[in-house]
């Protein structure tokens, strides 16, 4: 039943898509989550629905998101995610005139960030 559920979501996604439609996040993820877990399941059991090997079900796993998409992914405001961009910290491409990130450079911020030393922090506070 999942599959059946990932593969409609996934059909509506490319629906959207082909009609220029806006594709909402969490439906977005949704279907990459059902995905990633339909094939999961499929490769632990080694059984196979009706679409043949796990690696046939569709993962949708987009390459640009919107300012917006990122800032909802990051946990942070739009307008900190325009801030990292005129700083240089996140680079902005366009598509046809319109202004994408890629998850790879949203990825590659993340795992630049360090984390604060608690030992550190912790001095700090001391009077």
């Amino acid at each position: 039943m999942l599959t059946h559920l990932a593969l409609a979501i996934t059909r509506y996604i490319r629906q959207l898509r082909k009609d220029e439609l806006p594709v909402p996040s969490m439906v977005d993820e949704l279907a990459a989550c059902l995905t990633l877990y339909v094939r999961t399941r499929q490769a632990a059991s080694g059984v196979n629905g009706d679409y043949g090997t796990p690696h046939d079900v569709p993962v949708v796993r987009r390459l640009l998101i919107t300012k917006a998409e990122a800032a909802e992914q990051l946990g942070v405001s739009v307008r900190t995610v325009e801030r990292l961009i005129a700083a240089g910290r996140l680079p902005l491409v366009h598509v046809e005139g319109a202004a994408r990130l890629r998850v790879a450079d949203l990825e590659a911020y993340v795992d630049a960030l360090v984390p604060p030393n608690t030992e550190q922090s912790e001095r700090g506070n001391e009077v």
